[in-house]
């Protein structure tokens, strides 16, 4: 009888033994709060690694210490956005910044003092969009309180009829939410020339910008410097041409290329016939 006792004591130490051993190897489900953290720090990786340069800065790097990356605080949904009607009667214009909503963009709107507001998050993620839609060729129809693709690029509006959120207005990164706003963002990115990916240096720097640490980088940060690089390159090439002249100039500088291409084809082949002594090393 004490054997018989003495054995069911055993099975059931060894079967506790064996749950907890078991249990220590398994991880607790994810909660709601973890998987959204992990789907906003690796939209953070994707939008670091897409970034425009000149827009990311570390004061170690400098002095040749390693630098920690710290991630910043998970983003606050902002609700208003979430209204259908919020691109068309948000408030825009309220601070600051200047813009205004119907017309064509001015040119204080495209100023640098303007566009730096953008990156030291002096206005509204509606204000940004607000003004990249209009320099793309929206219109707003205040009678109708829509905005109307009247002027847009030909590209563009054939991909977007409806202006798209290039920010990520609602600020709620789940790949469900924002796809949409990160594919149209980099479009966005894709439209610039690379001759024209340095602009934030070149013509925002002396107004203040030295681009943003690695420790506060957030999607929307990197949006925005996009946003204001598409901008700088829409002042400096497009703005005030019609897209019949734009044609025009693109054409002329397809010409004057091949021509330079052909010119120093020619001076390589020229080179080659010519010659030369040969060279003689000295020890």
């Amino acid at each position: 009888m004490i054997l018989a006792a003495t054995l069911v004591c055993a099975s059931l130490l060894h079967s506790v033994q064996g749950f907890l051993v078991g249990s220590a190897g398994r991880q607790p489900p994810p909660t709601p709060h973890r998987q959204h953290q992990r789907q906003y720090f690796d939209l953070h990786e994707k939008a670091d690694a897409s970034s425009s340069d000149g827009t990311l800065s570390s004061p170690s790097a400098e002095s040749g210490s390693p630098t920690k990356f710290v991630p910043p605080a998970l983003p606050v949904p902002f609700l208003p956005a979430a209204d259908p009607l919020y691109p068309v009667q948000g408030e825009i214009g309220q601070s600051e910044f200047v813009l205004r909503r119907d017309g064509p963009p001015l040119p204080e709107e495209l100023s640098n003092e303007n566009l730096v507001r953008i990156l030291m998050l002096e206005c509204s993620d509606l204000e940004v969009n607000t003004l990249v839609w209009k320099c793309m060729g929206y219109r707003f129809d205040a009678d109708a309180k829509e905005w109307a693709d009247t002027e847009c690029f030909p590209k563009w509006k054939e991909k977007y009829p409806s202006p798209p959120d290039l920010i990520g207005m609602r600020r709620i990164y789940s790949k469900e939410v924002d796809q949409p706003s990160l594919k149209a963002n980099q479009a966005l990115v894709r439209s610039v020339p690379a001759d024209n990916k340095q602009s934030l240096k070149t013509h925002l720097r002396p107004y203040g910008f030295r681009g943003y640490q690695y420790a506060e980088l957030t999607p929307n940060k990197t949006r925005r410097a996009q946003c204001a690089n598409w901008l700088l390159y829409y002042r400096e090439e497009l703005f005030g041409y019609t897209v019949e002249e734009l044609r025009e100039r693109r054409r002329l500088k397809r010409e004057a290329d091949e021509v330079e291409r052909k010119r120093l084809e020619e001076d390589e082949g020229k080179g080659k016939d010519q010659w030369k002594p040969p060279v003689t090393e000295v020890f």
